[in-house]
């Protein structure tokens, strides 16, 4: 009997999948429960993780798993330097949030330029003479630079060019060929091309390289009015630096579904400013992305139990080299 131990919960229809097997366990462990956590670990062959963070105490005690499954396409939380020593794979969801995610992007770069929440509040008291007051931007004719082409990032360019807008993509890991051929702009340097670009979005992992990779020199040199928007993870920009770019008249404004740190708190300079648009990391939170995510997760555990996880989905494949 295997044991897939899952870190808070999963939409049912992964449940089922697993349930459906009569030779493995589903072991339930709440969230941020850290000692029952540690206490189930020993026994799993395979983890799914929601939301919370894995270290490699959780690492080391996990001796039999065969695969630890996010929930989501984010890592930055797992140990995988650790993982990767225990030779164990992390694996993502792959493209099961992409056109969630995709979707997202788009809702907050329109909501940023007709500054929707604002004419809501505005309509709802009853200020319609007040209209005039709010400025709004279209996006048809403007430049967009989209940075990350991978699973997202593909999916933002074509929304983008259907509302007319020039799509410049930069991605150090995708050719200027294939970006020509999708009918994009390649960008070499993001930096260079900052004040030419009237909407900025960033779809790339977390990384050392990324972590604050929009500080306040690289916002300095955004065009004056751009829009800014994030849904990949809040410590790529820095959060402060790009609400005094707001306040400043740098940014027209920001969508962000992802803070540095999370919860964000309703002091947070973004969560406070009024240009802008905010969700709480509730890109991937559809009811059908929950479910094609939550039966990749399950799917995923099966496989790598029976040793046949899809490399595709694997974030550290030194593991499976061993």
């Amino acid at each position: 009997m295997a044991n897939v131990l899952i870190y808070d919960s999963i939409d049912q229809a992964g449940l089922e999948i697993l349930k459906a097997r009569s030779d493995i366990k589903i072991v339930n462990v709440p969230a941020n429960d850290t000692e029952r956590l540690m206490a189930a670990l020993p026994s799993a062959d395979a983890a799914i993780l929601r939301y919370y963070p894995f270290s490699r105490a959780a690492v080391a005690a996990g001796a039999r798993l065969k695969v630890i499954q996010r929930h989501g396409v984010g890592y930055d939380r797992v140990d995988v330097a650790a993982a990767t020593e225990h030779r164990i794979p992390v694996a993502t969801v792959g493209e099961a949030n992409s056109v969630t995610v995709a979707e997202l992007t788009l809702y907050f770069m329109l909501a940023a330029a007709k500054q929707g929440l604002a004419l809501d509040r505005m309509t709802r008291a009853g200020e319609w003479k007040s209209r005039e007051t709010i400025p709004t931007i279209e996006l048809f004719e403007k430049k967009v630079l989209i940075i990350g082409f991978g699973r997202i990032g593909t999916r933002v360019a074509p929304r983008c060019a259907a509302f007319g807008m020039t799509v410049h993509v930069c991605d150090p890991n995708v050719s200027d060929t294939v970006i020509r051929a999708a009918g994009y702009v390649p960008v070499e340097d993001f930096r260079s091309t900052l004040p030419e670009m009237d909407f900025v979005t960033v779809h790339t992992p977390l990384t050392d390289t990324t972590r604050h990779m929009f500080d306040r020199a690289t916002l300095a040199r955004t065009k004056d009015g751009a829009v800014f928007i994030n849904t990949a993870r809040g410590e790529i920009a820095d959060n402060a630096a790009v609400a005094d770019a707001l306040t400043s008249g740098r940014l027209f404004a920001a969508g962000f579904d992802v803070f540095e740190p999370e919860p964000p708190g309703t002091a947070h300079p973004l969560v406070a400013h009024p240009r802008t648009v905010i969700t709480p990391h509730a890109a991937a939170l559809t009811r059908e992305c929950n479910r094609r995510t939550s039966i990749r997760c399950a799917r995923n555990a099966i496989d790598a139990i029976e040793g046949r996880l899809d490399p595709s989905y694997v974030v550290n494949p030194d593991a499976l080299r061993h």
